[in-house]
Parts: structure tokens; C-alpha cells; sequence
């Protein structure tokens, strides 16, 4: 017959949450862990990169899938031909920038920001979006005519053949390289992360060596392969008490498991390598349990509607109504101050739809167009899905960096635009009352409001502290 200790501790490894210590288990924390390598490709085909992913000496690591993610340097340098003189950067008319430029698309380069805008930007970088800034009216060096203004190439399917080496066996994963998009999928996340077919385990102070052989010509950027699960930290001999607010307590007085989500959210500039950051209280009605992650950026608008300047604006009876007037414009003599400067920032570009319109025999449309219509012509380049940053996430309840080094967001989260299933972590995370979740974020390319929401639940009301047993040199348990 079974004894009442016995059935406590029976009931206690069916309600712990997972990821937690239980009874009759060695003592220790197992919690949601991302290792990830970063190559830098030159996009030049049979180019060898390697990275070597170290595993701490503080617990296993567990790999349970496998993704990755492209972050492409789509910047090229647009010569401005024909540029004013003296070159005053509200004085450059659209005919001096390249064709290509135009339908692509193109923006100021971030690194002029200082010399192009009047106003200085706040401490975080480029200002802040949707506040307009004034173009400067001091002329600028004439050099600085050919890398004004950036060309922002459309991003491009990357291939590339990877292998993988686990120092601890001695072992290869694959018996020869295999290609990214055979064995990983589309480099823009919309799949979901391939999962392993067993769990992978590597043993504290091994080694993880990955090896990359590009085949893409002209493709150049930061490459990212993580490898998600999770890490058991603590060992049978630990001295110290691990103390975890078990969400289903099994001898406490009943209380109200609630679905909750946790939202950082932040300002993102657009200005590259600009790092923002944010802290979240965890409350103190209890524990919260993340499971899964996700994220998405709010952006304001893609329309780009030029300013009215009265010199370059003609007025003519509507030929329907001659009692209405009718606003013409000329394309060609449009400047970068007839254009906000948060568009100039995100970048613009002519619509697919409108080029025949906008352009004829090579050359900006030079008839009159109705302002309502070049209200049209332009749109942006901040659109959620290209948006592109580094996160890492920081667990101020156990003092632990939840991923090796700052990870791409497509590498490590998933599509951008929402159409993915949320990152499920490998283990719930459990953060404790009165702690805070530190998100630090790098920004790469975007511009307007980022979320990124830890979807989870809480308990409120009943006890939220429940101490774990306490393992000795020995190993018994007491």
C-alpha cells in the first residue's frame, strides 16, 4: 500500500509545472535556452566560414530544432548625377537619382544624418518616428554626392550547404554537407523550425562546430543557425535551495490559472546598430509561466503624400466641372524637401504599378500629373515584414541570459509578418514574483513601434512560493 509521503510526492511530479524540479529528481532548473552561430558571407560562391557554439560549463544544453536567418546588407552606395551646385540636400531633385534607385528604392544614407537634418536627434539615435525633421540648408562637400544617397537592392533567397560537428561524440550530423533549403527551409521564417527527430545532447565545456560553403554570388550579409531547446542547470550536488512558485500547487487553497500575455514594446529609429531596451515587472500576485514567443512592428502608413509647394504647383479648370480646379505637378522638377523626412529616412520608391505612369523613355515623367494621383506614384519601404533587428532576453530571477549572443529575429522568432506559428519555447519559463524580463534589442533595418509579447499564464490568489527539496553531497534529499 502506498504511504501518504509516496502519494504526495506522486501528486507533486503530476502538478509541477514543467521545467521545474519535482520530487525525487536531482536538484537543479531546467529553462528555455537558445545556442546560435553568426557567419559573415561575402556572396562569394565556394567560400568556407565556420563558428564554433561553446556550451557553459553551468548544465547540459538540450537541442530539440534547428533554424536560421539571413540578415542581408541591402545598402548600395547611388551616385547622384547631375547633383545641384553647392550641394544642398533639400535642393536634390529626383532626376539626379539613378533609375534604379527609383524603382528599388532608396533613402538617406544613416551615416549623413547629422549633416542632411537641421534638428540634432533625441539619445536614441534618428529622432523620433513621426516627428519631422528639417533638411539642412548648408551646402555640403561635393564628394559626398556619391554615397548620399543608398540604393536599397530587394532581399534575395540566399543558398548556401552546411554541416555540423558535436566535439563531445566525436560525431558528424549529416554524412556530407547538406543545402539550406533541403534540409532548413525558406531563409525567411515563414516555415516553422525544423524539428529534430530525437533530442540532441550536449555535455557542459563541449563544442559545437558549424561550417558553411556559399553558392550565392553577390550575397552579402549575416548569417544565423540556432539551435533551440533548453539547458539543465544544477547538478546532484548543489547545496543551495531552489525555490520556484509552482503555479499548480497540490496542497495549496484553490486559486485561478489565468492566460496572460507580458508586452515589451519599443521605438524603433531605424538607424542601424542603435540599441533600445526594455524592462518588464513580473507582478506580484504570483509566478508567470512564458510558453511561447511573439512579435510584430506597428508602422504608420505606406503612402508617401508630397508637400504642396505653391512655385510648383499649376492650377486649370477640371474639364468636368469648370467651376473646380484641378492641381497639375511635375514629376521632374520634385526635390527631397518635397518629401517628409521620415519618409527619406524609411526609404521610398516609385509603386510597381505606377513606373509606366512615373517614368517615360528612361527619364521621370515630365507632363503635368494631378497632385491627387503623385500623391500616389511613392510609397515606403518600412513595411512589418522587412523589418530586421538583434534580441536578447535576460531573466533577472535567476540572473541567466536566456541565448548564447544577440540573435536575428528571423533566426530566432520566426517571419515577420505574422504568418508563422508563435516560437513555442522547448521549456516553459518560469519567472519569479518581483522579478523583470530585460529585452535588448539592436536595430538593423525598420522603422515605427516593436512588440514583442511573452504569451503565457499566471496563477492569482493561493500561495506563490513553494520551497524545493534540497539535495546534499550524498545525494539524498532532505
Amino acid at each position: 500500500m502506498m504511504s501518504a509521503q509516496q502519494a504526495r510526492a506522486r501528486n507533486a511530479m503530476r502538478t509541477a509545472p514543467p521545467g521545474f524540479n519535482t520530487a525525487g529528481s536531482p536538484s537543479g532548473l531546467v529553462m528555455p535556452f537558445d545556442h546560435a552561430a553568426s557567419f559573415e558571407l561575402k556572396g562569394i560562391p565556394g567560400n568556407i566560414v565556420q563558428d564554433v557554439i561553446n556550451i557553459s560549463s553551468d548544465g547540459t544544453f538540450v537541442a530539440v530544432a534547428i533554424g536560421y536567418g539571413f540578415e542581408e546588407n541591402r545598402a548600395r552606395p547611388a551616385e547622384l548625377t547631375n547633383p545641384p551646385a553647392p550641394l544642398k540636400p533639400g535642393e536634390i531633385a529626383l532626376t539626379s537619382i539613378p533609375v534604379a534607385a527609383l524603382i528599388e528604392g532608396f533613402r538617406i544614407n544613416p551615416r549623413f544624418d547629422r549633416l542632411i537634418f537641421k534638428d540634432l536627434p533625441d539619445d536614441r539615435g534618428r529622432g523620433i518616428p513621426g516627428r519631422e525633421r528639417t533638411l539642412s540648408d548648408d551646402a555640403l562637400p561635393s564628394a559626398h554626392s556619391r554615397n548620399i544617397i543608398e540604393r536599397l537592392k530587394p532581399s534575395e533567397e540566399i543558398s548556401f550547404l552546411f554541416s555540423i560537428l558535436d566535439s563531445g561524440t566525436g560525431r558528424e550530423l549529416q554524412d556530407e554537407p547538406i543545402h539550406n533549403l533541403a534540409s532548413l527551409g525558406n531563409s525567411n521564417g515563414s516555415r516553422p523550425f525544423r524539428m529534430l527527430a530525437q533530442p540532441l545532447s550536449f555535455q557542459p565545456r563541449s563544442t559545437i562546430r558549424l561550417q558553411i560553403i556559399e553558392r550565392s554570388d553577390g550575397i552579402q550579409g549575416t548569417l544565423f543557425i540556432v539551435l533551440y531547446g533548453y539547458k539543465t542547470l544544477g547538478t546532484a550536488t548543489w547545496r543551495q535551495p531552489i525555490a520556484a512558485p509552482f503555479i499548480h500547487s497540490p496542497d495549496g487553497p484553490s486559486s485561478r490559472v489565468i492566460p496572460f500575455d507580458y508586452v515589451a514594446s519599443f521605438q524603433l529609429t531605424g538607424s542601424p546598430g542603435n540599441q533600445v531596451e526594455q524592462e518588464i515587472p513580473i507582478n506580484v500576485e504570483g509566478g508567470f509561466v512564458a510558453t511561447s514567443i511573439g512579435y510584430g512592428l506597428g508602422v504608420e502608413t505606406l503612402d508617401v503624400k508630397l508637400k504642396e509647394d505653391k512655385e510648383k504647383i499649376t492650377e486649370v479648370a477640371d474639364p468636368i466641372d469648370p467651376d473646380k480646379k484641378k492641381k497639375l505637378i511635375k514629376l521632374s522638377e520634385l526635390q527631397l524637401k518635397d518629401f517628409s523626412s521620415n519618409a527619406l529616412q524609411e526609404g521610398i520608391r516609385i509603386r510597381p504599378n505606377f513606373i509606366r505612369v512615373a517614368l517615360q523613355n528612361g527619364s521621370l515623367f515630365s507632363e503635368n500629373m494631378p497632385l491627387e494621383l503623385a500623391n500616389r506614384v511613392f510609397e515606403r519601404l518600412n513595411r512589418p515584414d522587412d523589418v530586421s533587428f538583434r534580441y536578447s532576453i535576460f531573466d533577472s530571477g535567476t540572473g541567466r541570459e536566456l541565448q548564447n549572443q544577440p540573435i536575428n529575429n528571423i533566426a530566432g522568432l520566426g517571419i515577420a509578418n505574422g504568418d508563422r506559428p508563435f516560437k513555442q519555447l522547448a521549456r516553459p519559463m518560469l519567472f519569479l514574483p518581483r522579478s523583470t524580463i530585460r529585452v535588448i534589442v539592436e536595430e538593423q533595418f525598420g522603422r515605427g513601434n516593436l512588440f514583442i509579447v511573452f504569451q503565457g499564464y499566471k496563477r492569482l490568489g493561493g500561495p506563490v512560493m513553494n520551497q524545493a527539496p534540497i539535495a546534499g553531497r550524498d545525494g539524498t534529499r532532505r
